[in-house]
This record gives C-alpha cells, sequence and structure tokens, in this order.
C-alpha cells in the first residue's frame, strides 16, 4: 500500500451555529461556539488515515497557540506531522464558518502561514514513490501547486489535484495529473463556462475538465453524490444517505482523502470514487471537518 502524501493548507476552524446563513449587511446572533482544526490539506490527510492510508502531511502554522493545538489534533487523527513547520513570524491560517440549521455554510478565510508553504518544502521532507499518491488544493500558491506537480510526476508518483478554490491551470501542468477533483461551481471557473445544474451536465463537465489534460476527473455534487469520468467512461454515483445531514463542512475533503487513499491501496478509480463518496456521505452525520471522520470505515485493499 503507498502513502498519501498531502502538500496544502492546515486552519484553525471557528465556526458558530445560526439558524440560517446572513444577509449581507445582516447580524445574526449563533450558538455553540467551536475551534477545530481545519484547512483542506488537513482535512483530506485527516480523512485518507480514517480510511486506512499511511498519511503524512506537509504545510505550515505560525508559532501561537493555535498552530500548536491543531498540530496535536492532526496527529491524533493517526498523520504524520513531522514535516508540518512552524513559521515565527506570521500566524496559524484561520477559517471562520457559520454553519445553518439546515447544514449550510459559508467559509471566509485567514491563509497565514499558509501562504509560506513551499515546493522545496516539500522536496526536502520526502522522495514520493510510484506508489505514493500526492494530494493537492487550491489554498496554497499556484506556482507551489505546479512545481509540486513537476517534482511528483518526475518521482512516479499519481497526483489528485483538488482545484479548490478553484482557478484556471495550464494544459501543460493539468497533463501531468492523474485526477481532477472538483465541485459543480468550480467545475465551471476551471472550465470557463457555467457551472453543471444537473447530473448529465456535471457528466459533460468532467468530461470536458478530462480534455484539459488529467487522466480522470471528478465532480462532486454534495447531497446528489459525484459525476467522474476517464476519457473512456463516465458514470454518476450517487450520495449515500447513511442518517440526517447535521453539517456538510469537510464533506468534500472527506471525499478527497478517501479517493486518495482508495488509490494508495490499489483500487481502480471507479471505485476509488465509490470510496470517496461514502466517506463524504459519512461525514456530514456529525458537526466539523476532520472531527466528523471518526466514522469513516478503513478500506480493505482490493
Amino acid at each position: 500500500m503507498g502513502r498519501v502524501i498531502v502538500i496544502g493548507s492546515i486552519n484553525e476552524d471557528i465556526t458558530v451555529t445560526v439558524d440560517r446563513l446572513p444577509r449581507p449587511g445582516e447580524t445574526l446572533s449563533g450558538t455553540s461556539l467551536t475551534h477545530r482544526l481545519g484547512g483542506k490539506g488537513a482535512n483530506q490527510a485527516a480523512a485518507a488515515a480514517h480510511a486506512g492510508a499511511q498519511s503524512l502531511f506537509i504545510g505550515r502554522v505560525g508559532a501561537d497557540q493555535s498552530g500548536a493545538a491543531i498540530r496535536a489534533e492532526l496527529s491524533s487523527h493517526g498523520v504524520d506531522v513531522s514535516h508540518l513547520l512552524v513559521d515565527d513570524d506570521t500566524t496559524t491560517g484561520i477559517a471562520m464558518i457559520a454553519v445553518s440549521a439546515s447544514g449550510e455554510n459559508t467559509i471566509i478565510l485567514d491563509a497565514g502561514a499558509n501562504g509560506r508553504v513551499t515546493a522545496e518544502q516539500a522536496r526536502e521532507a520526502v522522495e514520493p514513490s510510484p506508489g505514493d499518491v500526492v494530494v493537492l488544493q487550491g489554498e496554497i500558491g499556484a506556482e507551489v501547486n505546479e512545481r509540486v506537480i513537476r517534482w511528483a510526476h518526475r518521482a512516479g508518483a499519481r497526483i489528485v489535484f483538488n482545484i479548490a478554490p478553484a482557478y484556471r491551470v495550464a494544459p501543460e501542468v493539468l497533463a501531468l495529473v492523474d485526477c481532477v477533483v472538483v465541485n459543480e461551481t468550480e467545475a465551471g471557473i476551471v472550465l470557463g463556462r457555467p457551472a453543471p445544474q444537473d447530473t448529465d451536465s456535471a457528466l459533460d463537465a468532467a468530461d470536458g475538465l478530462v480534455g484539459l489534460g488529467p487522466r480522470s476527473a471528478l465532480v462532486t455534487l454534495g447531497g446528489h453524490g459525484a459525476a467522474w469520468s476517464d476519457g473512456d467512461r463516465s458514470e454518476h454515483v450517487p450520495a449515500l444517505e447513511l442518517g440526517p445531514v447535521v453539517d456538510t463542512t469537510g464533506a468534500g475533503d472527506a471525499a478527497v482523502g478517501a479517493l486518495a487513499a482508495a488509490l494508495a491501496a490499489g483500487s481502480d478509480f471507479p471505485g476509488a470514487v465509490r470510496a470517496g463518496v461514502r466517506a463524504g456521505s459519512t461525514a456530514v452525520l456529525a458537526e466539523g471537518a476532520a472531527a466528523s471522520y471518526a466514522g469513516i470505515e478503513p478500506l480493505q485493499a482490493p
């Protein structure tokens, strides 16, 4: 079984629950304030570990109380944090999240130390092997992602690129990626066209993403599951109804982490997508992002 090597963001998530999300300029009362581990990179590393992978995280936190707390929390999920550096000159990344009674959320992000993650840091930390899966997201610099993609590709590792937040990526870079993962809105941004509105248009978007260069693409659809394509085949995988939705925060990251874990365990791409959808469907059953991953079942090697 290969490793899941995540290079990316780690934040302290400050979350408050509200009856509904506020309108512009509106003040609402909230309850249940929590401080938890977050950041797409850290969440995905935690999900991969819960799915049974040897998970390693490369990133940065500030030399503050938040950094120490979330480093310990990420380690508690079974993630190797020996390459999570402490930056004395900046603060730890912070995400301010409002979660409505229906489980929807809004997020405001201050990147902090995440803006100082470098490709050199990744190269000095680990040497990927062909059995490993390297995972990236849009919460670190675009130039950093491009350099890491080229480095990981030269090493023969597979690359999962969650372009979130989304931005346009050069085709020659996408051609080195094994799997691109985006949600509906992000698919529209990457493709430069309206976001898909239904299953058929999501399948078309997945095909369009593969046309940009990657070997495969996954478009996550929230409560409607996901649509994938590898250029030859495409399929819609419905979400699983495992119980009442409590909080959707981090569900997409759960899907990415479990997908990467399944690929590292030797699964084919359709099987990895199903593992990702199951993990995402599980994550919405509890509050928080990584805090909701305890229910993710370890994968069995095929």
